[in-house]
């Protein structure tokens, strides 16, 4: 799989079933695979489509007709679709075929899944989106898809040091997906390259303008650096002094003063939905969906209607801020997490990094930036809402510069 996808001729069924039967007994990527089916399923395939052939991993919240889907939780062991979820069944039209189902932190949220991080097995891939990131890293598949609600795209893919793309809000369609705060939740994809995700992206978007942001605004985040590891520090300033170096036009910059309410905002929205979103199942299963959801749901009864439309409007403040502040010509760069993966699996990192851009629905890509601790990290670019092709075509560029 080291060759561009637009490349590629030969079938990449048999490839990929290879590394996983190779690898994935130590990384646990997929929760669900069978090289059978894998194999009917890549035979099936349309010839002369935009993405013939491509072997994609669907993480375990999107619904598949073909296999169950257990949003992580073995309260739901066995349960199966009726039909694909819309941006499955999108990704099939296109050529595409599902190779099997990753794994997800349970019901996307902060319960551990058993991945591990290939880069070292001792360490997180990163959640909720833990098997997409960690298969696409590991060599197991090209393309695999995720959610973020807060950082469940961008963080793993750091994490992995992979490619993660969450595009503005309501790019990509959720039906069919779990959901968990439907004003936050957001599907998103992973590759190995800015490249292959330029190709699949203009498969299910074609038409984009094809122009790179004019500047890059370099911001440190989370505000005043709070809990940024040192070394995650250094190798951001590093990157966007090389970009710099090559003749990119790079600034510094601030994030607007209304950035400092989406924490708290986001806290109150996302506790309050989910509690309605997971209130039947809730009731029926208690701490029995996991430790961390269970407490998510009761802090979530606790926010009050005042509480989550003030956090509606700090988070349309924000939105409107940002465009003001950056335009619709400049990309922003910010870490792509507080650190290098966390050691252990008990924890899957913290989503400071990434909140704020999932918050405002804008448009954001994980590039790999360079190792901490002899882990990848990535670089965090971000645009204003509708303009995900300038921010692809951008880290297209910025990859280029950091790679050599």
């Amino acid at each position: 799989m080291g060759k561009p996808l637009r490349m590629l001729t030969t079938d990449l069924a048999a490839e990929s079933i290879a590394v996983i039967e190779a690898a994935d007994d130590d990384v646990e990527a997929w929760v669900r695979f069978d090289r059978e089916g894998a194999l009917q399923r890549a035979g099936n395939c349309k010839s002369g489509l935009p993405l013939s052939g491509v072997p994609f991993g669907v993480k375990d919240i999107f619904d598949t007709a073909e296999l169950p889907t257990e949003w992580g939780s073995p309260v739901y062991g066995g349960r199966q679709p009726a039909v694909d979820a819309a941006l499955v069944a999108e990704l099939k039209r296109l050529g595409a075929f599902v190779l099997g189902k990753t794994h997800t932190t349970a019901f996307a949220y902060f319960d551990p899944a058993p991945t591990r991080n290939p880069h070292n097995l001792e360490h997180t891939p990163g959640g909720s989106s833990s098997g997409s990131a960690a298969a696409v890293a590991a060599g197991m598949v090209p393309l695999a898809l995720g959610t973020q609600t807060q950082g469940s795209v961008l963080r793993p893919a750091s994490f992995c040091g992979v490619v993660g793309f969450k595009p503005s809000r309501g790019c990509l369609s959720v039906e069919g997906v779990l959901p968990c705060s439907p004003t936050l939740d957001t599907a998103g994809l992973f590759t190995s390259t800015v490249d292959d995700m330029r190709f699949v992206w203009n498969a299910l978007r074609p038409g984009g303008e094809a122009r790179s942001a004019e500047r890059i605004i370099c911001v440190p985040w989370p505000p005043q650096k709070k809990g940024l590891e040192p070394g995650m520090g250094e190798c951001t300033r590093s990157a966007t002094a090389r970009l710099a170096q090559a003749g990119l036009e790079v600034q510094e910059g601030e994030a607007p003063a209304s950035f400092d309410l989406l924490p708290q905002a986001v806290a109150a929205v996302m506790a309050y939905e989910a509690a309605q979103t997971h209130h039947e199942r809730y009731e029926q299963y208690g701490v029995g969906l996991g430790e961390k959801l269970a407490e998510l749901v009761e802090s979530g009864r606790r926010v009050t209607e005042a509480a989550y439309q003030g956090g509606l409007r700090a988070i349309t403040t924000a939105e409107r801020d940002f465009l003001e502040w950056a335009g619709e010509d400049a990309v922003v760069a910010t870490p792509a997490s507080m650190g290098p993966a966390p050691r252990g699996l008990e924890s899957t990192g913290d989503p400071a990094c990434n909140l704020p851009w999932t918050a405002i629905g804008a448009a954001a890509i994980s590039v790999p930036c360079g190792t901490v601790d002899g882990l990848p990290v990535g670089l965090q670019l971000t645009a204003v809402v509708g303009c995900d092709s300038m921010l692809l075509e951008t880290a297209d560029v910025v990859e280029r510069v950091l790679s050599t």
